[in-house]
């Protein structure tokens, strides 16, 4: 099985961790699911996914049911009882052997496992999931939340007229991001299904309020956004994707409103540290020039307790 492919490759060995990444991918990057692995997703009230739209762009997304919507029949196959809400939006619509990215991501208690693979089937409101790749991560920069139960249920799925498109320089949105702590990017590789290690992918980046910082554009130019890259497990997927194929998707809650939003942008590193404002403990930042923003105004994922900020966050310097 192939790991790593070569945009992952290439950003390990720029940073010096290519004999760490080989180890950890060695030995923790599987093509089926511990039986752990399997329980923790069955135990999931939501995951989330990146997914390609028609033109292979990525998008990151929730899954959204209830306590026992997702089932693991054996080792390698995850049975989810729902779709991913941008499918809604009729944006990207999911066919049998697309590449998709699931990460289940537990707030309360910053479990987060992920595994990336192909649809196997699909029906209206269900999709069967063949593993390529599993592996866990660490718990490093989740703020732990309790969210309320999802008002999503099999009796009630939104429609796309309920979807907004959004200026690309929308003052809501830009208010959202200065106050997130928490978002998720889609990547992908640049080819698909050649290797194992071809495919979509989708993360979890996480900071106090203000580590998204927002660059707005003139008359020629479209605004953009910048986040920090800070130490994680050396096995760089998101960016080694971005450096093989620089389109991403990103999915930023609003976890006290629970409106939804979306970023569809095309991404690069920002190795120089000296262009960024200096922010604590980035390594590297990462820019996202913004082409298509969409919002959600049905609360979905609502917060139902204070935040408790990762304490990685204070390690930071």
């Amino acid at each position: 099985m192939a790991v790593f492919h070569q945009g992952e490759l290439s950003v390990q060995q720029r940073v010096g961790a290519a004999d760490i990444a080989k180890a950890i991918g060695d030995k923790a990057i599987r093509s089926y699911m511990p039986q752990q692995h399997r329980e923790f997703f069955s135990q999931q009230p939501l995951l989330y996914v990146g997914v390609l739209d028609n033109q292979g762009h990525p998008w990151a997304t929730p899954i959204l049911g209830e306590q026992g919507f997702v089932s693991s029949p054996n080792s390698t196959t995850l049975s989810i009882e729902a779709r991913a809400l941008i499918e809604y939006a009729q944006v990207a619509q999911l066919s049998v052997g697309d590449s998709i990215g699931l990460l289940g991501l537990e707030l309360t208690t910053r479990r987060r496992n992920r595994v990336n693979g192909l649809v196997a089937y699909l029906s209206e409101q269900a999709l069967r999931f063949e593993v390529q790749q599993s592996f866990g991560n660490c718990p490093k920069y989740i703020q732990k939340r309790e969210l309320k139960p999802s008002v999503f249920n099999q009796a009630f799925v939104p429609k796309a007229a309920d979807f907004s498109e959004l200026e690309v320089n929308n003052v809501v949105l830009e208010q959202v991001l200065k106050h997130s702590d928490t978002f998720f990017i889609a990547s992908r590789a640049a080819a698909l299904n050649s290797e194992d290690s071809d495919g979509v992918d989708i993360s979890h980046r996480g900071g106090k309020p203000g580590f998204i910082e927002v660059v707005k554009g003139n008359n020629s130019k479209a605004p953009s956004l910048i986040f920090p890259d800070f130490s994680g497990n050396n096995l760089f997927n998101t960016l080694g994707n971005i450096v093989a194929d620089s389109r991403v998707g990103l999915y930023i809650p609003d976890f006290e409103t629970g409106y939804s939003f979306w970023i569809k942008g095309k991404a690069s590193i920002i190795w120089d540290m000296s262009q960024v404002k200096p922010y604590p403990g980035a390594q590297r930042y990462v820019q996202v020039n913004i082409e298509q923003c969409l919002s959600l105004a049905t609360p979905t994922l609502i917060q139902n307790s204070d935040v408790e900020f990762s304490p990685a966050l204070d390690d930071l310097a």
